[in-house]
């Protein structure tokens, strides 16, 4: 890591690690825990909302890399005003948006929703050694309903869109006891 990090930027990145860290611990769980559903708080079983997150997660992460490495496809405009929103209060409304397909859940049993947490945790480790470039690029990348994104403000989607799922994946384990 570079010292060259703010305070704020590592720990904005240490409570992601954590989050994903904790994503992995909820996945090692049976298949009866892991596929539990209560249709009631969400049309998703808990396996479905950590293979999204999974899914979504790597998504992130390579478009942090994608920015980090200049590709082309990045945006010009900032966040649209539903990604400000997001930005600014850290809370996604419940059910106010659809996974975007490349990130819906496609496990089917607990061990393919370990080996998918799994790879998001690495990748979302890797992105300890480029700390300095997160904080520093002003480059952007679109996200599908936020708009334009730089680097630091997809650690932030990150962030704000795995305590959404985390929130009702609680809700899940909570109404099956």
């Amino acid at each position: 890591m570079s010292s060259s990090v703010s305070s704020k930027c590592r720990r904005a990145y240490d409570k992601v690690l954590a989050l994903v860290e904790e994503l992995a611990e909820m996945g090692s769980g049976s298949d009866e825990q892991v596929l539990a559903r209560t249709a009631e708080l969400s049309g998703w079983s808990i396996g479905q909302h950590l293979d999204h997150l999974a899914n979504a997660n790597g998504e992130i992460v390579d478009a942090i890399q994608n920015i980090l490495a200049g590709e082309p496809g990045s945006s010009r405009s900032g966040p649209t005003l539903v990604g400000r929103a997001v930005l600014a209060t850290g809370w996604i409304p419940r059910g106010a948006g659809k996974a975007p397909k490349n990130t819906t859940p496609k496990a089917t049993s607990s061990d393919q929703v370990m080996e998918n947490l799994t790879r998001s945790l690495e990748a979302v480790r890797q992105l300890e050694d480029v700390l300095a470039g997160i904080e520093s690029s002003q480059d952007r990348a679109d996200h599908f309903a936020f708009g334009g994104l730089t680097a630091k403000q997809w650690l932030r989607v990150m962030d704000v869109h795995t305590r959404h799922h985390l929130k009702i994946i609680r809700e899940i384990e909570r109404a099956a006891r």
